[in-house]
């Protein structure tokens, strides 16, 4: 019972992924996996700064929408 569980829970993880990539939302999981390959010896961001990174860059400084 516990592998099946572990898998179920590995198969929801990959479906998320694959969600997020789907609809543009940010995967800080992903996010650490890149940082740890490509900029190892910094510390990177927490999840919380990760996500407001996201937001300030897609939705910018001002207003986000027309009226």
């Amino acid at each position: 019972m516990d592998a099946k569980l572990t898998a179920v829970r590995a198969g929801l993880r990959r479906a998320l992924r694959i969600l997020r990539q789907v609809v543009g939302a940010p995967d800080y999981e992903r996010y650490l996996e890149h940082h740890a390959r490509c900029h190892a010896g910094t510390v990177p961001l927490g999840r919380r700064a990760f996500y407001a990174d996201f937001v300030s860059w897609r939705f910018g400084p001002g207003p986000t929408r027309c009226c």
